[in-house]
C-alpha cells in the first residue's frame, strides 16, 4: 500500500485505465468465443437446398446453425429472388454489419496501449519534479528528502509498462480471432456465390431443353452461307 501510494494521483489514473481494459478484454472474449466459426455443415446444407432451388431449406439451415457466418449467408439468400446484385449488396452490407461487431471494443484496447505508458512517463517528470523541489528546499544533505519524488517516477514507469504490454497481447490476439472469422464470410460467400451461378446456369438450361421452340442461333459461318 506504500509502494501504490507513492505513485500519486497517476498511479490512479492508470489503474483506473487498467480495469477499464480488462473489463474490454473478457467482454470481448467472450463475446467472440460464443461466435460458431465452423461452417463446413451450414454450408453443406445450403448448398444442397441452393441446387434444389429450396430458398426456405437455405434459410432454416442458416437460422438453425447461428453464428456471423450464418447470418451473412441469410441476408444474402432473402434476397436472392431479386438477382445477382441484390444479393452482393446484401453481402457487402451484412459484412460491414459483422465486421463493426466483431471489431467493438478493439480501438479503445489499442488507445489504453498507448495511453499507459505515457501516464507512466508523465508520472516520472512529475515525481522528478518533486524530487527536485524538495532537494532546492532542502537541500542536498538528506537523501531521504527525495525518496517520494523518485519512488513516484518509478513506480508509474512501471505501472504505466504493465499495463500497457498484456493490453497489446490481448488486443492482437482480439484482433486475429476477428480477422479469422471475416475471412471465413468471405470465403463463404464466395463459395454461395459460385454455386448460385451454377444454380442459375442449370435452371436456364433445363428451361431450353424443355421449351422445343427454342432453336440455337446458327454459327457466323452458317449466316453468311444463307445470305450468300
Amino acid at each position: 500500500m506504500k509502494l501504490l501510494m507513492s505513485g500519486g494521483p497517476v498511479l490512479v489514473a492508470i489503474l483506473l485505465v487498467s480495469l477499464y481494459a480488462v473489463y474490454l478484454f473478457f467482454e470481448r472474449f467472450f463475446k467472440l468465443s460464443k461466435e460458431r466459426i465452423d461452417s463446413d455443415v451450414l454450408m453443406g446444407r445450403v448448398n444442397a437446398a441452393v441446387r434444389e432451388r429450396d430458398l426456405e431449406l437455405a434459410l432454416a439451415a442458416c437460422e438453425q446453425h447461428g453464428g456471423p457466418v450464418a447470418r451473412v449467408l441469410r441476408a444474402a439468400l432473402l434476397r436472392l429472388p431479386y438477382g445477382r446484385s441484390a444479393v452482393e449488396a446484401a453481402f457487402q452490407e451484412a459484412s460491414l454489419q459483422e465486421e463493426q461487431y466483431l471489431t467493438r471494443g478493439l480501438r479503445p484496447l489499442a488507445a489504453i496501449a498507448q495511453i499507459a505508458p505515457m501516464l507512466g512517463l508523465l508520472g516520472t517528470v512529475t515525481g522528478m519534479i518533486l524530487a527536485f523541489s524538495e532537494i532546492a528546499n532542502q537541500g542536498t544533505g538528506n537523501p531521504s528528502v527525495v525518496a517520494d519524488g523518485i519512488g513516484q517516477a518509478l513506480v508509474t514507469t512501471a505501472a504505466g509498462l504493465i499495463v500497457a504490454i498484456p493490453t497489446v497481447i490481448g488486443q492482437n490476439y482480439l484482433a486475429s480471432r476477428a480477422d479469422a472469422i471475416l475471412m471465413e464470410i468471405d470465403r463463404r460467400r464466395e463459395e454461395l456465390m459460385g454455386n448460385v451461378v451454377q444454380a442459375v446456369a442449370a435452371r436456364k438450361d433445363e428451361a431450353a431443353r424443355a421449351d422445343p421452340r427454342t432453336e440455337p442461333e446458327p454459327a457466323a459461318g452458317a449466316r453468311a452461307t444463307s445470305q450468300a
